[in-house]
């Protein structure tokens, strides 16, 4: 990319200099019903904590192309060692249901029976693998964090939708009775 094309993603996307407010590709996307595609799911790990990414990207609007990740967490610990509430576990499972059923590819109950989460994160991944590319309705919802202000909790609700059609490509010279025998012997070398 050049400095001409950086410039003109700028322009593209509104930004103003007089507006005093530097441009942040990686702000969130504001609250809102969106088109999106199911990108992936990943278990990764920071530091001494792993954890599970699920991926979308908006394939519509104004906000095409950006993309929103979801965490959702199946940590039996908080980070200061206390024990996670149960309804923080469940609320995470369901949601990881509920994505799997909006997109037709159901995660299994399977995937969360394990002893520990680093487990459950690797099936969880491998069992949403075939959804990659499917298009689902998201909308998301901002809550205040009473905690940490700066950080306002996302709500995520979502809806299925209608896959796009794919083409059905065939071989346009499959039956024609044109064809032709070719033996080493034709061969220019």
């Amino acid at each position: 990319m050049s400095l001409l094309d950086a410039m003109n993603e700028l322009k593209q996307k509104g930004f103003n200099p007089k507006e005093g407010k530097e441009y942040n590709p990686y702000e969130p996307i504001p609250d809102d019903t969106y088109l999106m595609s199911f990108d992936n799911a990943t278990h990764n790990a920071k530091g001494d904590r792993d954890f599970l990414m699920l991926t979308f990207s908006v394939v519509q609007g104004e906000y095409e192309g950006r993309q929103e990740s979801i965490f959702p967490s199946l940590a039996q610990t908080k980070a200061n060692g206390d024990p996670m509430p149960n309804s923080v576990i469940a609320r995470s499972i369901s949601e990881i249901q509920i994505i799997g059923e909006t997109l037709d590819n159901p995660v299994p109950d399977k995937c969360f029976a394990f002893e520990n989460e680093t487990e459950a994160y690797e099936a969880i991944a491998k069992a949403l693998q075939p959804a990659c590319g499917k298009v689902l309705k998201v909308t998301i919802k901002t809550t205040p964090n009473k905690k940490n202000p700066q950080y306002p909790f996302r709500n995520y609700t979502f809806e299925k939708q209608e896959q796009p059609k794919v083409a059905d490509a065939k071989d346009p010279f499959n039956g024609t009775g044109d064809t032709i025998d070719i033996n080493d012997d034709d061969l220019p070398f």
